[in-house]
């Protein structure tokens, strides 16, 4: 472990019964050659906690997501998996429902309705439509699921005899707060929400009686936690018709006889970790083949889930602009897109990838020629192939519509070689952060993208090293461990005054 305060930290925690609470947990199971594998979940939130997991013996509550977790779950009394089997450290009560009970849950309600509204997707003269479907999704899906949650949280809760401390993560469980406090009226709850809060008017796209019950459950924490002000700031305004009192200087909310602390906390990235990483031999490996895709070309690199709210095909329009009016350029640069697709089940996100391939395939037969490519698509899963991109790309674009953080520029300019220029929206959380050592865009305006493609290949040295120096010693000055330290330092200060 890495923590500021490390030691007053885990003596803190020392005599807590420590209870993260996700949908997605740290681990995965799956079956391979019909045996069941298990794999470590991907993500900073998984890396930071698990050595606290670990250290603590704690509990980390999950869904049951793949067919393995399920199958491995009812191995044990109460779905209750120690990690690692052979050797417990830790445990992973994985909540089971049926399929169609998760699908309402996850992929009617969390994504898209809540997804969507909260990173303004919605096109409102068209969508959502709120029908039947929806409102049956709530109370069979998204209200049992949060049920669920809560009576393992208060299973849990009585394992042993320490105090609990529960930290539950996500939009996926903004109800479970208003029923764990039913059981446990002491308890100290927090939430950290990891995507953007809207503004309040954008949110009432969502029936009332979803709205309020949204804000009944957040409000049924001690703490919540956002990326920004301006997240929380958009929560504050959002909740004064429902609340007793709103203090905006030190965001607190009276509500029900009770106080809920709302803070912004950045996260970061695992900087010494990453650059470990990048350093070893598997990404060495990977960096041959970066190389060869790049050649002698300046290379522009981005790396997304085929999530809507990434702006994807509003770049490559951009990047198309910029071949059409500086044809100079061709046979000079070159495009690299990593990443994956994601919730193909859902009709929306399974068009889009495949709108994704279509538009980079139409610029590639109309610009590319027997020589050149102008953009190369990996689109699978391959974290090293990734931190290989990172150290060599000449330009990163990140342009999503809106984004809670987006930590790739923090985790691209840990590691970079090559003094990278960062294309960013300003729209994503991190650009607060970083707005002033980047080339911001605005992610609507294709004109705007691709003047800054241009303006990152002739940067001249010297103002490319200043705003990559400058990038490289915030993200490595404030890192994912900060991130978690001060919500604990909070935790404790607000115990304290209780």
């Amino acid at each position: 472990m890495n923590f500021p305060n490390q030691e007053k930290i885990l003596d803190f925690l020392k005599d807590k019964n420590l209870i993260v609470v996700s949908n997605r947990g740290p681990v995965e199971f799956y079956k391979y050659n019909s045996k069941i594998k298990m794999k470590r979940g991907a993500g900073g939130l998984v890396s930071t906690l698990l050595p606290l997991m670990e250290a603590l013996n704690g509990v980390w509550i999950a869904s049951a997501m793949t067919p393995g977790d399920v199958e491995v779950a009812k191995r044990y009394p109460d779905n209750r998996v120690p990690i690692t089997e052979d050797n417990p450290l830790f445990w992973v009560p994985f909540v089971v429902v049926e399929p169609e009970q998760y699908e309402c849950y996850y992929s009617t309600i969390s994504n898209p309705l809540l997804w969507f509204v909260q990173h303004y997707m919605w096109n409102s003269p068209y969508t959502p439509d709120i029908d039947d479907r929806i409102h049956q999704a709530w109370d069979e899906g998204y209200k049992y699921m949060n049920q669920k949650f809560a009576q393992k949280v208060y299973a849990e809760s009585k394992i042993n005899n320490k105090e609990p401390l529960i930290m539950l993560q996500d939009y996926h469980l903004y109800l479970c707060p208003s029923y764990i406090r039913k059981k446990m009226k002491n308890t100290f709850l927090s939430q950290f929400i990891h995507i953007p809060w809207p503004q309040s008017d954008y949110f009432n796209i969502i029936p009332e009686y979803m709205r309020k019950a949204i804000i009944e459950g957040l409000l049924s924490n001690n703490l919540l936690g956002f990326h920004i002000p301006r997240y929380v700031n958009n929560f504050l305004h959002t909740c004064e018709e429902y609340v007793d009192e709103v203090d905006y200087d030190n965001g607190i909310i009276w509500h029900n006889g009770q106080s809920t602390h709302v803070k912004s906390y950045p996260i970061s990235v695992d900087y010494e970790g990453i650059k470990k990483l990048a350093s070893s031999k598997e990404v060495s490996k990977k960096e041959k083949i970066i190389k060869e895709i790049k050649g002698d070309c300046f290379l522009f690199y981005r790396t997304d889930r085929a999530d809507l709210s990434k702006n994807i095909i509003r770049g490559f329009q951009a990047y198309e602009l910029f071949l059409h009016k500086y044809p100079e350029y061709h046979g000079k640069v070159k495009f690299l897109t990593t990443g994956k697709p994601t919730r193909q089940q859902i009709r929306e996100y399974y068009n889009y990838y495949y709108d994704i391939v279509d538009i980079i395939e139409e610029i590639n037969v109309k610009y590319g020629t027997d020589d050149w490519k102008p953009i190369e698509l990996i689109f699978k899963a391959d974290y090293q192939l990734v931190v290989a991109a990172f150290k060599n790309y000449d330009c990163m674009i990140v342009n999503p519509i809106a984004d809670g953080m987006n930590i790739v520029p923090k985790e691209a300019s840990a590691v970079n070689l090559k003094k990278g220029v960062i294309i960013l929206s300003e729209k994503a959380g991190c650009f607060e952060e970083l707005k002033e050592n980047v080339l911001p865009v605005n992610p609507y305006d294709i004109t705007q993208t691709a003047e800054a493609y241009k303006n990152a290949i002739n940067m001249d040295e010297k103002e490319r090293k200043f705003r990559f120096s400058n990038l490289q010693k915030s993200v490595g000055q404030r890192t994912i461990y900060h991130w978690i330290s001060e919500q604990f330092e909070d935790i404790e200060q607000i115990k304290n005054n209780l």
